[in-house]
């Protein structure tokens, strides 16, 4: 049992060392002061992208929970390592300037993505500076969901989109067929009986999706105890993003067709009705496979 000398040493060395990390966080966000603005009018501005990373106000919250929830455990044993944590605070400071650097003559969202990247990488380091790579191991997650801040480079989301946008569509078109709707297709664009849709790039579910992403990453790492297990249920997520957003092109194509066109041009089903076959998608796709994970877990299977 320590004795009140050495617990009392050992709450100044962790009043110091979170002291450090506190100095070591608000240089970073200092440095990226400008980009955390642009990130915030991002989040809450009215455009489609604003739409897209509304969550992002929230991670950071979310972030603190988990880190709070498993401080006994991260802090059990720490210890300084300042040879890492430089090199990863190093690495942080190179990414910024060079990726900004290079995206300022590209697109300014993957300038975000570069800064925000170059952030959570920042704090990883100032963390294993002053708590160590023990500590980091234990508080991996919380630091690594921060990264859903990081704004997706373009290079990356547009061809993502464009995945989500063909396989909707494949989806839809052999829902249609397999209904008997007569249908006549071109391309993207789906030709019903007095009606004609186009499943474009707003209608990937890309929105839906991302949170689809960060639901299951949480859900994984609450429910499940095996990394694999958490990669499998992840890699249900764009299979489930399709169907559940082929089910929704299906249901707004008949309704716009055989009830009304206003559910095509002008509803609160097209516009905002997304959270339904979200939770749709949850209830009969998602929550099956952790389930079913859950049990093999149990089993020793995986």
């Amino acid at each position: 049992m320590k004795g009140d000398e050495g617990i009392m040493q050992e709450e100044i060395g962790m009043s110091q060392r979170a002291v450090g990390f506190i100095v070591i966080m608000l240089i970073g966000l200092v440095g990226v002061h400008s980009q955390l603005y642009s990130l915030w009018e991002l989040s809450f501005g009215h455009s489609q992208a604003s739409e897209l990373y509304s969550y992002m106000p929230a991670i950071p919250f979310i972030s603190a929970f988990f880190f709070w929830l498993n401080r006994k455990s991260i802090f059990e044993e720490f210890y300084s390592s300042a040879l890492g944590g430089a090199i990863l605070l190093a690495v942080a400071a190179i990414i910024y300037i060079l990726g900004t650097s290079i995206a300022s003559t590209e697109i300014h969202d993957n300038e975000l993505s570069w800064a925000m990247l170059s952030l959570v990488i920042w704090l990883m380091g100032g963390f294993v500076c002053f708590y160590g790579f023990h500590a980091f191991k234990k508080a991996i997650f919380p630091l690594c969901f921060l990264g859903f801040m990081i704004p997706i480079p373009s290079f990356i989301l547009d061809p993502y989109i464009r995945i989500l946008q063909r396989f909707s569509a494949e989806v839809s078109f052999v829902a249609f067929k397999s209904i008997g709707v007569p249908i006549f297709r071109d391309g993207m664009v789906f030709n019903l009986p007095g009606l004609s849709i186009e499943v474009a790039k707003q209608c990937s579910g890309i929105r839906s999706s991302l949170a689809l992403i960060i639901f299951t990453v949480i859900c994984g790492y609450i429910f499940l105890k095996r990394n694999v297990s958490r990669l499998i249920l992840l890699a249900f997520v764009v299979p489930i993003a399709v169907v559940k957003n082929g089910l929704r092109i299906v249901t707004l194509g008949l309704l716009g067709a055989y009830v009304d066109k206003t559910y095509i041009t002008n509803h609160w089903l097209h516009r905002s009705g997304g959270i339904v076959f979200f939770i749709a998608g949850l209830l009969v796709m998602f929550l099956p496979v952790l389930w079913s994970l859950r049990t093999l877990e149990k089993k020793t299977i995986i």
